[in-house]
Parts: structure tokens; sequence; C-alpha cells
């Protein structure tokens, strides 16, 4: 058993609940543990150097503003730091916003609290200009009728070797279990939310990179980036095989459970 003591965590929410996940994993063993965003408020930096201070192991999410830390000159040259990935899988959401088909109009309608939690739709933004009426731009979009988009096969196979060169660099498996499974089971809410069983397999990963050996308790908080659901659109589910993706499956959003065109409509109704 490793001697560290202070174990931290910075990165997005994936980070912040495998930090909650950890606490509560290790309950009455001696260790102190904390999570910090990448980006911090002026306010919140000195209580974020004072945990650095104090950090034996530091878990650093591998995300693309990682070199920008802004306390990377508080990590003690002693500190252990430990690099883990970020979970996300384009594939089925080709058109997110995330993936940079931008929906400028439907981010100015918000608070940019919530571009970090809001899946806005690049291709329905294009459609927004092309198809004003919204009962012509639903059956545009159902039909995918506009020019310019990339394919989601050739997204996929992008993905693919993002996915074996991350298994390469973190020496584990857990990009190509995702391309062997995602056609049968729903491994990712949203773009960026994957579901509880690829986050047990990245926690067990972590464990044994400070070789802790523990019995996991029942972790219902691993499912909990499930309250945010977006709908794989039917033709790309097609193209991709995903079988579960149906017209009929109902997803979670806004605290309703919604099939496709309904999110779709909502969207629509929402951002027009």
């Amino acid at each position: 058993m490793m001697t560290a003591r202070t174990i931290g965590f910075v990165g997005n929410c994936q980070a912040d609940l495998l930090q909650r996940l950890f606490q509560r994993a290790t309950d009455g063993r001696p260790f102190r543990n904390f999570y910090h965003f990448y980006e911090l408020d002026e306010a919140e930096q000195p209580k974020a150097r004072a945990d650095l201070a104090q950090c034996d192991v530091l878990f650093v999410q591998d995300i693309k503003n990682c070199e920008d830390y802004p306390l990377r000159d508080a990590i003690r040259a002693e500190t252990r730091v430990l690099p883990f990935p970020f979970l996300w899988f384009a594939a089925p959401w080709p058109y997110d916003d995330f993936n940079g088909l931008r929906d400028g109009h439907a981010r100015s309608q918000d608070d940019p609290a919530l571009h970090t939690v809001t899946y806005y739709d690049g291709a329905l933004g294009r459609l927004r200009k092309l198809v004003p009426d919204p009962e012509a731009r639903v059956a545009a979009y159902r039909a995918l009728d506009l020019s310019g988009l990339i394919k989601p096969e050739r997204i996929l196979d992008f993905e693919a070797r993002r996915f074996e060169a991350q298994d390469q660099r973190y020496g584990h498996a857990i990009g190509r279990y995702i391309l062997e499974r995602f056609r049968d089971q729903p491994l990712f809410n949203t773009v960026n939310r994957p579901n509880g069983e690829l986050l047990v397999m990245l926690f067990e990963q972590m464990l044994n990179a400070l070789d802790i050996k523990l019995a996991l308790p029942p972790l219902p908080e691993l499912d909990e980036l499930a309250v945010v659901q977006v709908p794989v659109h039917p033709k790309i589910g097609k193209a991709l095989g995903v079988r579960w993706a149906t017209d009929d499956r109902l997803y979670n959003f806004d605290g309703e459970r919604l099939n496709w065109e309904a999110y779709v409509r909502a969207y629509i109704a929402r951002y027009s």
C-alpha cells in the first residue's frame, strides 16, 4: 500500500464525480482528497493552492486546456502527477456543438454558465437559416437534408484511431471496449457524459495506479450523468449500426422523457 495521504483530482464534471466516488469508496481509510475545476475564480485560488501544497498524488484530466491550468506553478515537485483521459465519443452525435459545428444563435440565448451542460446542434443551427418553417425543419433534419455534413462513418473511423491511441497511452482497453459494445448498449448519455460502466472501468484504473485494493460498494452516483441525455439521430444510428437508437426510444431531458422527434421539436421551439 502506498504511503500517500492526500489525493487530488483536477478536471471537469467527470473528475468531480470520480473524486466523490473515491471519497466514498475509501471511507474509513487514511486519505484526504479534493477536487478542483480547471478554471478557477480568483477567490477560489487560495484554497486550491493550499490543497496542492499538501497533495501527494494529483490526477489531472487530459482535456484540451490541460496545459492552461492556472495553478500549474502551485504543484509541488514531489507530487506524483497522473493524467487520466476525458471520456467522450463523437460518432453517435457527429453534429453536436461539442465537436465544432457550432449553433451560435442557440448559444447566444443561454447563460454562458449553461454551455457545459447544454447540448447544441450545429446541423439544426444551419437548418434554422435555410428552413424557416419549424415543421419543414423537422422533416429536413430527419432526412439530414443539408449539404456539407461530414458522414458519421468518417467520424467513427477517426474515433476508432483516437481510442486506439488513448488505450496505448493509458495502458487500458476502455476505448476498445467502447468500440466493441456501443452498437448494442448506450455507453454514453451525451457526447461527453459516459455511463456508470465506463466510469467504473476508469475508477478501477485509478485505484490500481494508487495500489489500492478494495471491493467497490454500490455506487449509484456513477449514473447521475444520465440526468441529461441527447437522442441519437435515427439515421445516424442506422448508418453506424446502433441497434438501440430507435425512433421511439425515450431519453431524459429537462425532467421529462422524450423520444428523438419530441426532443428535436423542443430544441426548435426553444431556439427558433
